[in-house]
């Protein structure tokens, strides 16, 4: 399975310790150099930094083969511009993203676009992680923003997964 990942998950999840959600989930992630120079910018958390600094073999960064085009680069931080042109190069199966205008370009294109909630719940519904919701809540600590609707809706499937689990047969 070929997934590239955008900035801002990979940056939440090393700060909430669970990167290697990514992995259990997809494998090895590709990254641009874009989202690379964003996660080592030294603005990020100095545990982000550290992290990127010796990254895990299942993290690959990839060159992009031609410069994002103009709708990308005019609309879109650079890590989110490569992230996709290096998805829609590489005709990768998802692309790991949050942002509402890169998610919209990216599904745009025919990219298959999941967020990191996407990732929590199917984390918790093969049992990699016990508690999703807790989670998101931690990540919100650290700064990951979502919409009041899209964290209802994400709760509210964590309870139908936790009802599925009771069910006896199940």
């Amino acid at each position: 399975m070929t997934v590239v990942s955008n900035t801002s998950p990979l940056r939440y999840l090393i700060a909430a310790g669970q990167a290697d959600l990514l992995a259990r989930l997809f494998g090895t992630i590709l990254i641009p150099r874009a989202v690379e120079r964003e996660i080592l910018d030294p603005h990020a958390p100095p545990s982000v930094q550290l992290w990127m600094a010796h990254p895990p073999p299942w993290l690959q960064v990839r060159e992009v083969q031609a410069a994002p085009d103009a709708e990308l680069t005019g609309h879109l931080h650079a890590g989110e511009a490569e992230a996709i042109q290096l998805a829609h190069e590489l005709r990768a199966d998802a692309i790991v993203m949050d942002e509402r205008r890169g998610r919209q370009v990216a599904a745009a294109r025919g990219l298959t676009v999941i967020g990191v909630l996407g990732m929590l719940r199917e984390s918790y519904r093969r049992g990699f992680i016990n508690n999703p919701i807790a989670l998101a809540a931690l990540l919100r600590s650290l700064g990951f923003r979502t919409s009041r609707a899209l964290a209802r809706r994400f709760e509210e499937q964590i309870r139908e997964l936790e009802r599925a689990r009771r069910k006896p047969g199940s």
